[in-house]
């Protein structure tokens, strides 16, 4: 346990020394702080309080998706593309070690750029917009927030797990990055025209299955009779499965020609 600790350690710090990781880390932050000088000063809007802020300004977690499948996507490639590899693996720890270190690392960051976006989305709103009244009966509240952050992570955890996987699989950080953001951007368009084509299959494709809300809130699922065990139970399937292919095609590749 001590080992992976110690691999754990040593991914973070590879990823919070590259540049990139605090210039996406400050776009989040400058995204969310503008949002709200937006929305106080041009567009007026009429909030009082801080957590209507907060409930508006969910939806930036979708930056949290993308710089998060851009470490995933590349984590485990960039050690091919760079040739330090073989540095890596002759190590005392596991092959398998090394791998579960990199996952581990990699869904750190993505918790941590969440907890940014709610910091940073907390205290702009209450700067701009104050406390506010007493919370009205069917008005944001914290536990609603909160409920939409923890959705919003079951959608991220699954799109990290595949960046994840592309990039053990085909050991290119610019393939598990693009494929990625790309099904990430047309999933719901093409779960909605598969839906409307009535195809059964439709019910067990991942991004049918990512959205957890309507089950949450009393809305109608993607699919009829889809439910929310059944969601849960196709997730931890892919999960299981993109982690086995990650594991057999790191672990069992021959690096020599690396």
């Amino acid at each position: 346990m001590s080992s992976l600790l110690s691999l754990v350690q040593n991914e973070n710090m590879k990823i919070y020394n590259r540049l990139r990781t605090w210039i996406m880390m400050g776009i989040l932050i400058f995204t969310v702080i503008t949002a709200g000088i937006l929305m106080k000063f041009v567009l007026e809007v009429p909030y009082t309080n801080v957590l209507q802020f907060m409930g508006a300004t969910t939806y930036l977690t979708g930056l949290c998706t993308i710089f998060s499948v851009i470490v995933a996507g590349d984590i485990v490639a960039s050690e091919f593309s760079w040739g330090t590899i073989k540095l890596l693996l002759i190590r005392p720890a596991s092959r398998s070690k090394v791998l579960a270190s990199k996952l581990i690392a990699a869904l750190l960051f993505m918790l941590g750029l969440l907890a940014l976006h709610f910091i940073f989305s907390y205290f702009t709103g209450l700067i701009l917009f104050g406390m506010g009244a007493p919370l009205l009966p069917g008005g944001e509240s914290m536990g609603n927030i909160v409920r939409t952050y923890l959705l919003d992570t079951v959608s991220i955890v699954m799109t990290v797990l595949l960046a994840f996987m592309i990039s053990a699989a085909f050991r290119s950080s610019s393939l598990a990055i693009g494929l990625s953001i790309f099904l990430l951007l047309t999933k719901d368009g093409v779960v909605l025209i598969l839906a409307r084509l009535k195809y059964d299959w439709v019910k067990y494709f991942l991004f049918t299955n990512t959205d957890l809300t309507p089950y949450v809130t009393g809305g109608k699922p993607p699919v009829e009779g889809m439910t929310l065990g059944f969601s849960v139970a196709v997730l931890v399937a892919y999960a299981v499965l993109f982690y086995l292919i990650s594991w057999l095609l790191f672990t069992k590749r021959d690096v020599a020609g690396n």
